[in-house]
Order: structure tokens, then sequence, then C-alpha cells
């Protein structure tokens, strides 16, 4: 995807309450009208669509859907099939809509074990929007709202073959370009998630009094900034699962494993950008006490457990390709959270 827009809003109702808001958009993904069966007989169900011209064709039924499909599709899928009737499909051609995504989140740090408010009680949303669609137009009415898959790509269908002219016979899917049809049974539902933390440890509060005490309110010379030193000791945490999507047309990827690998890219993304808030706010904690290799240090079992979820995602992904996908999977992906 090319563009990617994230805003987040936080606001402290009181000392211990806060909400947040999360708003996501991301311009649409690109795909290429396909014919949904193997008419070359590479083994690969990837063939890009011949785009009849209803004006032209001599098959009615197919100038007949045709027309159908243009006056109903999405307007970008209208757009992209129009820019190239009665010639093949140009690979990556159509792009889907974008995608705007919302969440909320409600931290509450009740002061039940100090000043220090070490336990944070939070309530989350994942796909608000998708809830609400599924909420005011019903599962079978779905707008497409909130995290959806790449479009349908199948604009053709192979039902028969006329050996008197040598040619297939189709049918034309007139859910082409829809988000709703896409998923292949496989979607990323609304949901709600309540989550508790507590701190261990000297809190901060305790510790700068104890500096303060001893004098020590300055920093010295060679002191290095919290921010600076859990930025250092938080790595970035990569999503191998997006990169093998965007090699979707190298690889050949059906619309189901399209569907399928989007499924886990995104709940790696949720895991990653947890794992990565929670190692940033433990680094700030620890380095108001700790030099930055204790704190590296420290943060090492937690850094360990997330690359093995990301290797785990990576397994999952290995299992919906066909080993000679796998196969041509770039190798510095395939090693992607191996410790």
């Amino acid at each position: 995807r090319r563009h990617s827009f994230l805003a987040t809003v936080t606001y402290p109702i009181t000392q211990g309450l806060e909400l947040s808001a999360i708003g996501h958009l991301t311009s649409g993904a690109p795909y290429t009208p396909l014919v949904r069966n193997d008419i070359n007989g590479d083994g690969a169900r990837n063939d890009r669509a011949f785009i009849f011209d209803p004006a032209t064709t001599s098959d009615t039924a197919v100038a007949r859907s045709m027309r159908t499909l243009l006056g109903a599709a999405p307007s970008r899928a209208r757009s992209c099939l129009e820019h190239q009737l009665g010639r093949i499909a140009t690979r990556n051609s159509c792009t889907g809509p974008w995608q705007p995504t919302f969440d909320l989140q409600v931290n509450w740090r009740p002061a039940w074990f100090g000043a220090d408010r070490r336990l944070t009680l939070s309530l989350l949303t994942f796909n608000l929007l998708g809830g609400l669609d599924e909420w005011l137009h019903g599962a079978a009415n779905l707008h497409g709202w909130g995290y959806s898959t790449t479009p349908d790509p199948v604009l053709l269908n192979v039902h028969g073959f006329d050996p008197a002219t040598a040619r297939y016979l189709y049918s034309v899917n007139g859910r082409f370009g829809s988000t709703v049809s896409a998923t292949g049974g496989v979607s990323v539902p609304f949901q709600v998630a309540f989550q508790a933390h507590v701190a261990l440890g000297p809190g901060r509060t305790r510790e700068r009094l104890r500096a303060a005490r001893r004098g020590a309110t300055t920093p010295g010379p060679d002191s290095v900034p919290a921010p600076a030193v859990a930025s250092d000791a938080v790595p970035t945490f990569t999503n191998p699962v997006a990169a093998i999507l965007g090699l979707r047309d190298s690889l050949h990827l059906s619309a189901e494993q399209v569907a399928l690998l989007q499924v886990i890219s995104d709940s790696l993304d949720i895991g990653n950008r947890a794992a990565s808030d929670s190692l940033q706010t433990e680094a700030q904690r620890l380095s108001d006490r700790l030099p930055p290799a204790a704190v590296r240090a420290r943060l090492e079992p937690k850094v360990a457990a997330e690359r093995a979820n990301i290797h785990r995602a990576l397994e999952r992904a290995r299992s919906v390709l066909a080993p000679a996908q796998w196969a041509n999977v770039p190798d510095g992906l395939k090693s992607t959270g191996v410790p």
C-alpha cells in the first residue's frame, strides 16, 4: 500500500483515567482482474482475465453480465475495467478502496497500590468500525467498514469449452471488486479486550524522592535521557507476513491465500504494537535507575518472546503457501524472528 496515516488522540479525564482514540487510514491495495480457473495449464490460478467489451462481444450472456457489473461495481473497480475494455487486464491495474479503521482505548490507573498507580486496567476495541457496520447493516449487507481484505479479483469463471471454436466459455463474477465477498470465509471480527498491567519493582515516584534526598535531582553531564535509552533498548519488530503479501503476484497467490495471509498479518501487527508499547513503557521505567546495558538485559526475555511470536506467525503463513510458493519466498523473510 502506498499511503498510510495514523492518528492517536489521548484525553485525560481524571488523574487516573484517560481515553484514547486511534484512527488509521490506508490506501487501497492493488490487484489484478483474474480468471478463477487455470486456463493456461501452469498449475496456478493467477491467469489475467480478458475484459470483454459489452458493445462488441458476440456472447450475449457475457455482454449482459458485463453491463450489469459495470453499472453496479464499486467506482474504482468500474473505472479499472472501463479503461481496459477489449484487452487482457494489466497486472495490478486495479486499486481497492481506502480503508479507515477506528478504535478506542480506556485506561484506568487506580491508586490501589500507592501514589505510583502501578496497576493499569485497559479496555480496548479492535475493528470497531467493522462491528458498527455489522450492527447497523447486518452480516448479509456489510458496507466494508473497518478492516477488510483485498477486493475480489476474480472477474471471469470458466463454465465450459466450445470445441468448434476452440474457446472457453465464460461467466462474469458479479461481485468483482467487492471487499465483502473476498474474504473466503475469513474476516477480522470486532473484538473487545480487557488488559491489566502491574508494574513491579521500585517506582518512579519513590526513586525520585530518594534521589532528591541525596541531592541527585540534577542529571550529570554523562547521563543519557530516559527516552533515548528506552528507544535504543526496544528493537523494531517487523512483519514478514506483510512482506509476503507484497509478493502476491510473483508468488502467484490465490484470493483465498491472500485473505488468510491478511488475517495473519493483521494479527501480527496488533501483537507487535502491543509488545513494542509494553517494552517502551518498561524501558522508560527501568532507565530511571539502571544503565542502558542493564535495561537491555532486563528486556531481552520479552524481546525474545515477541520474536518467537513473529516466527510462529511466519510458520502459519508457510502453512497457507504451497511448497513451491514457499521456496520462492526470500531467505531473509524466512529467517525473520528465528532466534
